[in-house]
C-alpha cells in the first residue's frame, strides 16, 4: 500500500476543522454555482456553539462533499489490488456515509461497479480515493435503478501513474437531488482518463456533475462526454474544468455536452473551464442543446412508424451512442443493458 497516498488523506478531526473553515456551500462558490445549496442540511458539527478546532485543517481539500463522509467518521474500506491482478468487484456502502480507498497495482485490470445504498436518510455521501498504478486498466461505472433518496453526494479522487487508463461511465435516472464530483490527477506520462455520463430525468429531478481534470505530465489525454435527456421540470448542470500544467507538452483534452429537452420546463447549465499553461496542447469543448431532430422524426413517421415509437427510437439511439466507443467489458454490457 502506498503510504504517502494514505497519509495524505484527512482525518475526521482535520475534515471537521476544514469544513468549519470553509463554511456551508454557497452559490457564489464556483464549486456549487448551479446546485440548490439551500437543500443541504447543516451538520451538527457546523453549529455555532462549536469553538474553532485546534486541529490543523486538511488544506488541500476544498469540496464540502469530499470532506463530509470523513467528518462523519465513515469507517474506510481500504483495499490493495496487487500488480498484474485481474479483478471485478461491486462496491456498496452500508451506511449513510462511506469511504473507500483503493490502491491498484501496476498493470492490474480492474472493473468496479458502484451500487446504491437505498436505506432511507436525509443525506448520503460517499467518497472514493483511488490510486492507479503504472499501465493499469480500470473501469468505474454505475447504472442503478431509479432512486428517490432526497439528497446524495458521490466524490471521486483519482490519481493515475504513467500509462494508466481509467474509464468512468454512469447512467443516472434518480428523481431527487444528487451531485457527482470527480478530481482526476494525471500524474504520469501517457495516462488517460475517459468520462462518459448519461442523465435520463423527469419530474423535478435535479442532478449535478462537477469535474476537475489535472494534466500534470506530458502526453496525457482526457475525454469528457456528457449526454442528457430531460423531461418535466428536470434540471442538470455540468461544471467541467481542465487544467494543463506548465511542462505538460502534447496534452490532448476534449469536452462535449449534448442535451435533448423533451419539455419546455426542463433546463441544463454548462460551464466549461480551461486553464492551459503550455502552448503545445490540443484542448476543445462544445455544448449543444435542442429537441429531437425534426428531419429524422419526419423520416421515421413518413414510413409508418407511430410518433411515440419514433421518439423512443431516437432517444435510445442518442443514449446508446454515449457508450458505444467503450471496449467490450462488464461496464459496457451493464450500461447498454440498462438502455
Amino acid at each position: 500500500m502506498n503510504a504517502e497516498f494514505i497519509q495524505n488523506l484527512p482525518t475526521a478531526e482535520q475534515a471537521i476543522a476544514r469544513l468549519r473553515e470553509l463554511g456551508m456551500p454557497k452559490r457564489n462558490n464556483e464549486l456549487w454555482s448551479f446546485f440548490p445549496v439551500a437543500k443541504i442540511p447543516t451538520p451538527e458539527f457546523m453549529g455555532t456553539d462549536f469553538a474553532a478546532s485546534p486541529v490543523a485543517p486538511a488544506n488541500q481539500e476544498t469540496d464540502f462533499a469530499a470532506l463530509l463522509p470523513i467528518a462523519n467518521q465513515a469507517r474506510p474500506m481500504i483495499r490493495e489490488i496487487v500488480p498484474g491482478a485481474a479483478e471485478m468487484a461491486m462496491l456498496k456502502c452500508n451506511n449513510d456515509f462511506g469511504h473507500t480507498v483503493l490502491e491498484i497495482g501496476k498493470g492490474a485490470k480492474v472493473s468496479l461497479e458502484i451500487l446504491d445504498n437505498k436505506v432511507a436518510h436525509d443525506i448520503a455521501a460517499e467518497r472514493f480515493d483511488i490510486n492507479v498504478g503504472e499501465d493499469a486498466d480500470v473501469e468505474i461505472f454505475f447504472a442503478n435503478p431509479d432512486c428517490d433518496l432526497p439528497l446524495r453526494f458521490r466524490h471521486f479522487n483519482i490519481s493515475q501513474a504513467a500509462g494508466a487508463n481509467v474509464r468512468f461511465s454512469s447512467i443516472c435516472k434518480d428523481t431527487a437531488i444528487g451531485r457527482v464530483s470527480v478530481e482526476c490527477h494525471l500524474k504520469g506520462e501517457g495516462a488517460n482518463f475517459d468520462y462518459r455520463s448519461l442523465h435520463i430525468l423527469d419530474g423535478e429531478a435535479s442532478q449535478h456533475s462537477r469535474l476537475t481534470i489535472y494534466h500534470e505530465a506530458p502526453r496525457t489525454t482526457s475525454t469528457q462526454l456528457a449526454r442528457n435527456l430531460l423531461s418535466g421540470s428536470a434540471r442538470v448542470s455540468y461544471d467541467g474544468s481542465v487544467i494543463v500544467g506548465y511542462n505538460c507538452t502534447g496534452v490532448n483534452s476534449s469536452q462535449l455536452v449534448n442535451t435533448i429537452l423533451m419539455s419546455e420546463d426542463a433546463s441544463v447549465s454548462v460551464k466549461p473551464v480551461l486553464k492551459i499553461y503550455h502552448d503545445d496542447v490540443e484542448c476543445t469543448h462544445g455544448n449543444t442543446v435542442g429537441e429531437l431532430d425534426a428531419e429524422q422524426m419526419f423520416y421515421l413517421v413518413s414510413r409508418g412508424i407511430p410518433k411515440k415509437a419514433a421518439q423512443e427510437m431516437l432517444m435510445r439511439s442518442f443514449a446508446q451512442e454515449t457508450f458505444l466507443p467503450l471496449p467490450d467489458s462488464p461496464a459496457k454490457k451493464r450500461l447498454m443493458s440498462e438502455l
